[in-house]
This record gives structure tokens, C-alpha cells and sequence, in this order.
């Protein structure tokens, strides 16, 4: 490729990105926090692909809401560690809050 090419091929992408970015923007995500003891993690789950007036979209969102607090809380797959006090407080608190902002986002959309 010739410089010529380059510098059009940069100004390109340098223009095209930020539109890639606000598209991708559209407030359709789920934050997810849990606290263990001072350490609080976050996940943002994206449910802009679902359906949530319906009831499948729904249950998938859920799915990916439970996933998510698990993961925040220190969840570890195949653990033969019984749960904590300190996790069930955390996923608890987790799902609960995912739970409520999920069902902002469903009023909104219906």
C-alpha cells in the first residue's frame, strides 16, 4: 500500500469509529453488582437483542442476569465448596437489583 492509501484508510476509520461506538449505545444493558465484603465487581449484560415484552425474552434475560451474578459473586463452576453466608448475601443483593432494572428496561420497551 502507498502512503496515500494509508492516510485515506486512517481518516476513514478515524471518522467511521465513533459512530460504531453511539450505535452500539442504546441503554439496553442489565448492570450487575455484588458486593463480597469490600470488594464490589460489576458485569454489564447486554439484553438489546431480546424481546422483553415477551415472556421467552424475558426468561433469556433472566438467564443471563442469574449468570452474571453468579460470576460477580465469585460463583466457581463445578465447586464442591459449600456457598457462603457472604455469597448468598452477595448474589441475593446481585439478582435482586438486576432484577428491578430489568424491569425498567421491559416497561420501557413495551
Amino acid at each position: 500500500m502507498t502512503r496515500k492509501t494509508w492516510v485515506a484508510l486512517a481518516a476513514t476509520m478515524a471518522l467511521a469509529l465513533p459512530g460504531v461506538a453511539s450505535a452500539g449505545s442504546n441503554d439496553m444493558d442489565v448492570v450487575v453488582d455484588g458486593h463480597a465484603g469490600t470488594e464490589t465487581r460489576s458485569i454489564a449484560v447486554s439484553v438489546a437483542d431480546l424481546n422483553l415484552a415477551s415472556t421467552n425474552g424475558m426468561r433469556r434475560a433472566d438467564s443471563r442476569i442469574v449468570r452474571a451474578s453468579k460470576q460477580v459473586c465469585g460463583y466457581v463452576n463445578g465447586s464442591v465448596l459449600p456457598a457462603t453466608d457472604g455469597y448468598r448475601d452477595c448474589y441475593g443483593s446481585a439478582i435482586d437489583g438486576a432484577r428491578a432494572d430489568l424491569s425498567t428496561l421491559a416497561q420501557r420497551q413495551s
